[in-house]
């Protein structure tokens, strides 16, 4: 940790610390400290999972060793009560997956937990304008957007697109990419890619479940693209190329979307 507090969170990501818990990461506790809750899950009054941003203590600092060089990170603990996959196979996974992106690599994991570094960013669902219904109602928000963050919102796409095209092109597939699991980091500005407990890889499933899979992982990035060109027109690249090729099997009604690129083209 540096002394104006700053300490890194992944290869490529610092954040300020707060002076009360700099004492922490230079003299840890025996277990490790919940700096933050990110997520709870439970059922009928049984906890499931328990997400969390912790600053390790000296026993997982023995048994993990990359705790040392990232004390501050983030946890998922599951439950005995709770169904879930097991936790070294998302390891390795998300190991596969920091081979392929700028994706940092796991920390850790044992049978009920695993550890990941911390990206500071947000979701990029809760900086999308989009996903109101019906699905048309959209054209009206991207017409509203000023054009700097239409232009802005297509760069961090493009770029979340081009990493899920690299995972396909190497046989692997995330398996649950939701715009939740895409995250916008300002510093340095990029996107990166997180949870990837359900990836597969491609010897491992049939040609059709293969195929399912890869479209599945464009699918949400993709209906943004097409949102995005309602406001800009049409686009350049591999991602504008994909939308125009799979525009019918976005949307139920692909031909008002279609309109609506054209009409900002002045066709």
């Amino acid at each position: 940790m540096s002394p104006d507090g700053l300490i890194a969170v992944s290869p490529r990501h610092s954040v300020r610390l707060a002076q009360e818990y700099h004492h922490l990461v230079l003299h840890p506790p025996g277990n490790d400290f919940v700096v933050r809750t990110l997520a709870h899950r439970k059922a009928g009054g049984l906890p499931l999972m328990a997400a969390e941003l912790v600053i390790a203590g000296t026993e997982s600092r023995k048994a993990y060793p990359l705790t040392e060089i990232y004390p501050l990170h983030f946890r998922k603990t599951y439950f005995p009560a709770s169904l879930h996959g097991d936790p070294q196979v998302e390891f390795e996974r998300q190991q596969r997956a920091s081979e392929l992106l700028p994706v940092p690599p796991p920390i850790g994991w044992s049978p009920l937990s695993f550890r990941s570094c911390f990206l500071p960013g947000k979701p990029y669902n809760r900086i999308s304008p989009f996903g109101v219904d019906p699905e048309e109602a959209n054209i009206q928000v991207a017409l509203d957007l000023e054009i700097a963050a239409a232009a802005g919102l297509w760069h961090l796409l493009a770029q979340a697109h081009a990493h899920i095209s690299t995972l396909h092109h190497a046989g692997f597939v995330h398996g649950d990419m939701e715009l939740h699991n895409l995250i916008v980091c300002p510093s340095p500005l990029e996107t990166h890619l997180i949870d990837f407990e359900n990836a597969r890889n491609q010897t491992d499933i049939s040609e059709p479940s293969w195929n399912k899979a890869r479209a599945a992982d464009l699918r949400m990035v993709l209906r943004e693209a097409v949102y995005l060109q309602c406001r800009l027109g049409q686009q350049q690249g591999p991602m504008a190329d994909a939308t125009h090729d799979s525009l019918d099997s976005l949307f139920n009604a692909p031909n008002r979307f279609r309109r609506a690129i054209q009409r900002q083209a002045g066709l």
